[in-house]
């Protein structure tokens, strides 16, 4: 049908071919514009810092060798003048200029300034320098007098064999207009560091957030790194006097970016800041254009593919409507077009009821008047559940014989009398007839009443009543369940359990069914599952989907779980002393288990009990244990083998399987579940399944298909060497007795 709606083959082609060329086209030209994004910023951000930091630098180097020159020239001078003229000398020298005082240093370290008192520098790295010959710059701000500031020294090389050096002192306040380069529009700042951290300029930028004495340690308690560097590397170039770049976050403000630079002459290092969300304003302008661009070339093939489409769709677009909105059979809502006029209630939300309508064995009609008929039927149906909807009210046939029906009316007993007139209405044909043929109807109800609740939700709720209500007895025509109603029955049933179990398991109600594994290889019974049947005298055969969960709930599945294990320790003991053929019994192992420590010790001491050999002892877990805790599984399954037991995982699919998964858990079997199998002509499940097969293998895992229904079904596994099956095709669940008589007297199941 939609191969008629759309367009011929030639058109779909050509259509085919116009979205690759719009895909390529977008990827490509959207992929160089991220990494010529990327590459722009990187070198923008490099060029630009690695310009501020070395004309900072270049600045700085410049006024420190100047100041060495003056210095110098001071020094050089003084050997021409007399020692009684040397204090005014040096007092007009530095009166002015960027030295707040200028001294001299005699050969036991004593430092002469005029209008201050004589001061002992011999201790002073700089100043030992200076008397040996080398000119230096304080590796900190150093206190002389009344402030700290940086000390310069020379080396005096006159003829006065009292004076050994030339001193001067810069102050802070002087120093700092080194740094009033600012940059990123005043947000970048520099500040000067001594190797070991200690502050020499200190930026009062607003931005410069890591304040105190020594930059290093504020850093280090303070800056979160974001980049690779880290603070010992960061720490370790700054002592070695290397360049480098690190970004960093202050409490929690902007990324930052740091380059760091020795600076010449000197022990001290420029630090250049600036945050790192300044420089995009370029690349946003280059990204800006370059969307205009691809929404541009965009524009240009698209304009060529939107009119073909339209050429070809205009007279299309009733039909596809139709197959949205439409349903072809009751020609009424599709699910798609019901779920949104739902949704567009809930904008203006009222109570409402929800329900789930089924037409109750409804195969066997199709079965026996044929598809036309049973379509006639759901016509029919759907017809009459609509004559008896307000004009706000609205049904869709979900698929197949399923229905959900809206009401506006909350009132339970007005709900089921317009239920039962509408299966009056559709079972009133059968007026006319000779042989009356009943449509009988499953309905599960949910009233809503608030619109919190999403509609899957909903829905689901209603599905479930509706599959439920076979216990509850009801007119004949229309069983009606209520999810509330639901709620207290499955209460009362579990009540009703929790007081049976223990007693049932004293008394040894709980039955062993044995269902046959088969090997594809050899046609033969190679094993069985152990599955527990419960056997009520009063309650009759109660299925395990209903005291299963119940009792996973409730922890009373361990002690079950124990039973089952026991009795199977028991067939496997009686098997091997009667000299039969004795093959593994799986056995599974619930979630519940995992939380409880050295649970399997149990299961060996059960085992040594009956002196059960480890190779019949096979240990199932479900694909839910495996996603619960997988770090826990894996030392559960370790110690599995450690006792020498087999370790399989069951239900693999069910779920959320992952195959990833499969190479984190150690198991030996791997068995495939019924999902796999559902659907026959399945190519894509078929090519899943042949993978997962192989993978498997490769793992060193064997493989057991389960649910297995058909011979075809056998073949197709038996040509993707799965190893075994498990299903109908060969055996259901058993009593022990038959499993045993299958075993001895046709151990072949199939002919290989």
């Amino acid at each position: 049908m939609l191969k008629n709606i759309w367009m011929n083959k030639k058109q779909r082609k050509m259509m085919g071919f116009s979205t690759v060329v719009i895909i390529v086209f977008i990827i490509s030209l959207s992929f160089l514009l991220t990494q010529k994004g990327k590459d722009i910023v990187n070198t923008e951000v490099n060029n630009y810092l690695h310009e501020i930091s070395q004309q900072t630098s270049y600045k700085v180097t410049q006024r420190v060798e100047t100041n060495f020159s003056y210095l110098a020239t001071l020094s050089n001078s003084l050997a021409y003048l007399d020692e009684s003229a040397y204090e005014a000398y040096l007092y007009d020298a530095y009166e002015g200029g960027a030295f707040e005082w200028i001294g001299t240093v005699d050969h036991k370290g004593m430092l002469k300034v005029k209008n201050h008192p004589l001061k002992d520098v011999s201790q002073l790295t700089c100043v030992a320098k200076a008397m040996h010959g080398q000119a230096s710059v304080s590796d900190k701000l150093l206190k002389i007098f009344d402030e700290k500031g940086a000390v310069y020294a020379v080396p005096y090389k006159g003829k006065d064999n009292n004076i050994s050096a030339i001193v001067g002192w810069i102050p802070p306040e002087t120093m700092k207009l080194l740094l009033n380069t600012e940059s990123f529009s005043g947000t970048g700042f520099s500040h000067i560091i001594a190797k070991n951290g200690d502050y020499i300029l200190h930026s009062k930028n607003k931005n410069a957030l890591i304040d105190g004495d020594n930059f290093l340690n504020i850093f280090q308690q303070k800056a979160e790194i974001t980049s690779s560097m880290t603070f010992q590397k960061f720490c370790q170039d700054i002592a070695n006097r290397k360049k480098g770049t690190i970004t960093f976050k202050v409490n929690g403000d902007n990324m930052r970016t740091l380059t760091y630079t020795p600076l010449d002459n000197c022990d001290w290092y420029l630090l250049s800041i600036v945050p790192s969300t300044m420089y995009s304003q370029n690349i946003q302008n280059f990204i800006s254009l370059a969307i205009a661009v691809l929404a541009l070339g965009i524009a240009v093939v698209f304009f060529i593919f939107i009119a073909f489409l339209l050429y070809t769709s205009n007279k299309k677009n009733k039909e596809i409507t139709n197959i949205a909105y439409i349903d072809p059979i009751t020609q009424g809502f599709t699910q798609v077009r019901f779920e949104k006029e739902l949704l567009d209630r809930a904008k203006d939300f009222v109570p409402y009821t929800f329900i789930s309508l089924d037409l109750r064995k409804f195969k066997l009609i199709n079965a026996s008047f044929g598809s036309e008929n049973g379509d006639k039927v759901l016509r029919h149906v759907y017809v009459c559940i609509k004559k008896h909807l307000a004009k706000d009210e609205f049904v869709t046939r979900v698929n197949a014989d399923n229905f959900n029906i809206y009401l506006h009316t909350i009132d339970e007993g007005k709900i089921k009398e317009r239920l039962h007139s509408i299966a009056d209405e559709i079972n009133k044909y059968n007026q006319e007839r000779q042989l009356p043929y009943y449509i009988p109807l499953s309905c599960g109800c949910y009233i809503v009443k608030d619109d919190a609740q999403e509609l899957i939700v909903v829905r689901d709720k209603a599905n479930i009543a509706r599959k439920t209500n076979k216990n509850i007895p009801n007119y004949y025509l229309c069983n009606i369940v209520f999810y509330n109603d639901l709620e207290h029955q499955i209460l009362l049933k579990e009540k009703e359990m929790e007081n049976m179990m223990e007693k049932a398991l004293d008394e040894e109600e709980f039955i062993i069914y044995l269902q046959p594994k088969v090997s594809l290889k050899t046609g033969k019974i190679i094993g069985s599952e152990a599955l527990v049947r419960w056997d009520s005298p009063e309650k009759g055969l109660i299925p395990p989907d209903d005291f299963i969960p119940f009792f996973e709930k409730n922890d009373f599945i361990i002690k079950l779980d124990m039973y089952v294990f026991e009795v199977v320790c028991k067939i496997l003991r009686k098997w091997i002393d009667e000299g039969k053929i004795a093959h593994p019994i799986s056995v599974n192992l619930s979630r519940n288990h995992i939380h409880h420590p050295n649970f399997l010790e149990e299961y060996r001491k059960i085992q040594q009990k009956y002196e059960m050999p480890d190779q019949y002892i096979e240990i199932e877990l479900t694909e839910t244990v495996v996603f619960e805790n997988l770090e826990m599984l894996k030392t559960i399954i370790d110690e599995i083998h450690k006792y020498g037991y087999k370790c399989s995982m069951d239900d693999f699919g069910s779920g959320y399987s992952s195959l990833n998964v499969l190479k984190e858990i150690p198991v030996d079997i791997l068995k495939l579940d019924r999902v796999f199998f559902s659907s026959e002509n399945d190519k894509r499940g078929e090519d899943i399944v042949e993978t997962v097969i192989s993978l498997a293998k490769k793992l060193g895992m064997e493989t057991i298909a389960e649910g297995i229904e058909t011979i075809p079904q056998v073949e197709l596994l038996k040509s993707m060497e799965s190893d075994a099956i498990q299903g109908y095709v060969f055996s259901k669940p058993v009593p022990v007795d038959q499993f045993e008589t299958l075993v001895q007297d046709d151990p072949e199941m199939m002919s290989v």
